[in-house]
């Protein structure tokens, strides 16, 4: 098995190679401007003179690799960005891949503007595959727009100066695990009972019932294969957006071809294999936990332990599409993303506390209103009918409701 990390060091020739401004440039044929990817197309597309030309690039289901996680050895190959510009956020650390030869750079993580310096860096695995961008930037600023205007509990100046922030086409890294898990368990499945029972009460008999467990022993040993179980290796994103923006596909994916980053960026893994495995090592753990639990079919378990024994684990280094967002209020930095290949949104807002407390007033002096018509009619008798809470909700008030759920953490994705 080959060694994963490259120990060799950099001579100044390499050095030099690594630093010069050299570039995957690609010139229209038609008027020699420099093309760009178009999700639209799937092809590059000329701004100026709207000339495409296809990318040759196969549909395969990605191949994967052997990884030794005792070792933190992989037998794949060097991914090392030759004839792209790597470049590393000032205010972030975020290291991105382009294709161009801007002076500044806008980074698609903090919103950071810097000026373009080529960074030298160790290679790193190569991403072999990747999903293409099929959201155009067109696309992504009218979801991001429409975001934006229902943010209803924002603060006017959010909703205003945020429309001015450019969306960014970003390839993230992520790696996917295969691994056959076998594993040892022990403990007590139970079956909930339902007893009758009498009791006296006040000189009387009452029939009562209760619920009643039944304890039985259970051992044995499952295998199971978990196939894909996926990571984002990239420290500069955030993982509760990001997950509200899943799935990405990861079976059947493009061939990397360095034609779908022109005027893209793509972030060079910042989380390495070894760590990636550590995290979702417990993840395939805990599910294949509850397949036990579900196969074996009782109601409910105690004591239950589990012996993991993992064999064969191989993993694949690929880029899947986002668009994001990053924007400054009140010295704070907000994200918003888009999924590249469903739409899918979610992003996070300022609330103006002022609106959110007008809004609390306004809830409890509708409350105290149909309490008061309710005590009212009742002890007067009328046969006026009382409008029944769903009666009485007003539609426009349920989005500001969703948002201010969503600022809880209530919703597992924004309103769109």
């Amino acid at each position: 098995m080959e060694e994963m990390k490259n120990t060799e060091p950099l001579t100044e020739e390499k050095q030099e190679k690594k630093t010069a401004r050299s570039y995957h440039a690609f010139p229209c044929k038609s008027c020699g401007n420099r093309m760009i990817f178009s999700p639209a197309d799937a092809a590059l597309l000329c701004p100026y003179c709207k000339n495409t030309e296809e990318i040759a690039s196969d549909v395969v289901e990605a191949a994967e690799y052997l990884y030794d996680p005792q070792a933190d050895t992989a037998t794949a190959p060097n991914w090392d960005a030759e004839g792209d510009v790597v470049n590393v956020c000032t205010a972030c650390g975020a290291e991105v891949v382009t294709d161009g030869d801007d002076m500044t750079v806008t980074c698609p993580f903090c919103g950071n503007h810097y000026v373009s310096e080529p960074h030298p860096s160790l290679p790193i695995l190569r991403p072999e595959t990747l999903v293409p961008h099929k959201l155009s930037r067109e696309e992504a600023d009218r979801r991001f727009a429409l975001w934006v205007k229902r943010r209803y509990f924002a603060p006017r100046a959010f909703r205003k100066s945020s429309h001015k922030t450019e969306m960014q086409g970003v390839y993230l890294p992520y790696f996917t695990y295969d691994t056959d898990l076998y594993t040892r368990y022990a403990g007590q499945g139970g079956r909930y009972r339902t007893v009758t029972y009498t009791v006296r009460v006040n000189g009387k008999t009452e029939t009562r019932t209760k619920t009643v467990t039944d304890w039985y022993p259970v051992a044995g040993t499952r295998q199971e294969y978990f196939d894909d179980t996926p990571f984002c290796a990239s420290s500069h994103v955030d993982e509760k957006l990001l997950a509200k923006i899943g799935p990405f596909s990861t079976k059947n994916l493009n061939v990397y071809n360095p034609a779908y980053l022109a005027g893209f960026f793509a972030e060079r893994y910042t989380i390495g294999l070894a760590d990636g495995y550590r995290r979702v090592l417990p993840i395939i753990k805990e599910r294949m936990q509850e397949n036990i639990k579900s196969s074996l079919g009782y109601d409910t378990y105690r004591g239950m332990s589990y012996d993991h024994n993992t064999q064969r684990v191989c993993f694949k280094h690929i880029l899947l599409p986002v668009w994001l967002s990053s924007y400054r209020y009140a010295g704070k930095v907000y994200s918003f993303m888009v999924n590249g290949e469903s739409g899918k949104v979610a992003g996070k807002a300022p609330l103006s506390v002022w609106k959110v407390l007008f809004a609390s007033i306004a809830a409890l002096a509708a409350l105290a209103a149909i309490f008061w018509l309710i005590v009212a009619f009742g002890e007067g008798g009328s046969m006026l009918a009382v409008p029944t809470l769903p009666e009485l909700a007003a539609p426009e008030l349920l989005p500001p409701a969703a948002e201010l759920a969503e600022a809880a953490g209530l919703l597992t994705e924004p309103p769109m």
